[in-house]
């Protein structure tokens, strides 16, 4: 896997452009493979955009509705809705009756199942499609957590887990007016990359204040933390190609709810954007 570590760009900082790949959309590139053209983006679609001939990609897709509703296989799309297409999964009656914006997630290039047969069946083999889930009809579960984490208030709604990778989607919420005690906090790193949207509120940490648009895609065994929330946050998180694992560091480390922002940004994306920092409320 060879994704740039993007830690952590404001998405309202990059510039929408034609998406060479989905004629007649725009997208905002949030990171990308430069082997195998495994992307996460938002995609935007006008009002109006329709299609209704079937069509399926060559990759597994996640994604999540972030604004706008829309028809897509005769389910009702709207904020807060989730979905996983496995490769070859045909998507058809398509039909947007205002602007949308939706977070997607490819774990290869999306080519069009046609051309890349053997490759897309290869991929989805033993995966099963979650054509719509509706997050905002599920309940947070506060059961299940890391101790180390019990400052943050937190809770999750399990989207996905992989049954060939184990790999895990969720959404993570935190509660408003939490810190390490003391201000002071371990850090923790995982073996898997770490990838995050944050769709709302703020969580401040080692590298600045993160807010709604926050995006981050962290390679393995790259420590983080602590972190704390002023007034609470929401944010879609995904551990890839492997199983969620913390690894705790020894030795503490102080945290404060106005750190500066010092984000780490590959060059492509640092000539796309401005990464002026978001205000610390």
């Amino acid at each position: 896997m060879s994704r740039d570590h993007v830690e952590f760009v404001q998405a309202q900082e990059l510039a929408w452009e034609a998406d060479p790949v989905f004629p007649g959309l725009e997208r905002k590139l949030l990171s990308v493979d430069h082997d195998t053209g495994a992307r996460t983006q938002l995609q935007r679609y006008p009002e109006g955009y329709q299609r209704s001939d079937p069509q399926g990609l060559a990759c597994n897709e996640e994604f999540f509705v972030l604004e706008g509703c829309f028809y897509l296989n005769q389910f009702v799309y709207s904020p807060g809705c989730y979905g996983f297409f496995p490769a070859g999964f045909e998507r058809s009656k398509c039909y947007m009756p205002e602007n949308a914006v939706v977070l997607r997630f490819f774990d290869h290039e999306p080519a069009l199942y046609s051309s890349d047969k053997a490759g897309a069946d290869a991929r989805a083999q033993g995966r099963e499609a979650i054509p719509c889930l509706d997050t905002y009809r599920m309940s947070w579960d506060t059961t299940v957590h890391d101790v180390r984490l019990t400052h943050l208030g937190l809770a999750r709604k399990n989207l996905r887990i992989d049954p060939v990778t184990g790999q895990r989607t969720f959404l993570f919420m935190t509660s408003p007016q939490s810190h390490p005690i003391n201000f002071r906090g371990l850090q923790e790193s995982h073996p898997t990359p770490e990838e995050s949207y944050q769709i709302s509120g703020d969580l401040s940490g080692h590298l600045g204040t993160m807010h709604a648009g926050a995006y981050f895609w962290r390679p393995p065994h790259i420590p983080h933390g602590p972190f704390g929330t002023r007034g609470g946050s929401v944010s879609l998180i995904r551990f890839v190609e492997g199983e969620h694992v913390n690894i705790w560091t020894d030795e503490q480390h102080a945290f404060n709810y106005n750190p500066p922002y010092q984000p780490v940004l590959p060059d492509w994306m640092e000539r796309k954007g401005r990464f002026r920092p978001a205000p610390n409320y």
